[in-house]
């Protein structure tokens, strides 16, 4: 090979490096995000100064179980031919390596979306991860085989949506979420539901107002049950964001908080040893 060729060879290979160092660099800025509307997640609580150790122990985590559920229907992330184009074409070899970089991230199934708040982590899903089937998966195996995989992951608050924390955006998003599952059901069926709003650096939503503005929306054919509910939808009001979802199990689940599960676990363990001996 010539000099000149060797000189040429290595102007493209740096050329190359800076158009995709420079994409890089772009994108990081662009997802380096605050919460958003018309996203899902979960919230997950820790112990302060445990953020970033959460955060790694959800992804193991969600990932391990998202592997069960979603796998099958997962389409080939290595779908495509090579044979596009000279190696030599430069340009064409940067498009290429921008579109697999948009490919991956794209198909990225979790991403931790800094929230400005001790203590409390918030992992974006992408589908076809359903945050919902995801997090209840995971604590009903706790529940049922009394064997937990965290340590700084406190309690999982799945959210099915985010939208702007303004009573006109809440009541559109709360329509379209109690619907499949208070609005399509068949001979009137009647359930027993709670409303559970929580409020985190929020003081513009006054909370009675919130709860009966979503009490309307349920409608008149549901019950209200403060004990022992069916049904318990989540309002979130995060800041100036809100999100919602509508759970199972919440009694059951303590409230899906890990640690109590597991609390009522050890002490039933207890008392049945005891119960043994005497």
């Amino acid at each position: 090979m010539s000099k000149r060729n060797r000189d040429n060879n290595v102007s493209d290979k740096s050329y190359k490096k800076h158009k995709v160092k420079s994409y890089r660099r772009k994108q990081n800025k662009k997802n380096a995000l605050i919460l958003v509307p018309n996203i899902s997640g979960i919230f997950v609580s820790c112990n302060q100064k445990k953020e970033s150790l959460c955060v790694s122990e959800c992804y193991d985590l969600f990932n391990e179980y998202a592997d069960k559920i979603y796998t099958a229907n997962e389409g080939s992330d290595n779908e495509g031919s090579d044979n596009e184009g000279s190696d030599n074409d430069v340009e064409s070899s940067i498009a290429k390596e921008i579109a697999q970089m948009k490919e991956s991230h794209k198909s990225r199934r979790f991403m931790s979306i800094p929230t400005g708040t001790d203590c409390v982590v918030f992992i974006k899903t992408n589908p076809p991860v359903n945050p919902i089937e995801l997090v209840h998966s995971i604590l009903i195996d706790l529940y049922n085989t009394g064997k937990k995989k965290t340590r700084f992951s406190m309690r999982m608050i799945p959210i099915t949506k985010t939208c702007y924390a303004n009573m006109n955006d809440i009541k559109k998003m709360a329509e379209e979420i109690l619907k499949p599952r208070f609005h399509s059901l068949k001979d009137n069926q009647q359930i027993q539901y709670a409303i559970v709003p929580n409020f985190r650096n929020n003081n513009v939503i006054d909370r009675m107002e919130l709860i009966n503005a979503i009490a309307e929306l349920v409608g008149n054919q549901h019950k209200v049950n403060l004990d022992d509910p069916k049904l318990v939808i989540i309002v979130d009001v995060f800041m100036n964001i809100c999100g919602m979802s509508i759970l199972e199990d919440y009694k059951k689940l303590k409230k899906y908080n890990i640690e109590k599960i597991f609390e009522e676990l050890n002490k039933k363990e207890s008392e049945e040893t005891v119960l043994i001996r005497t």
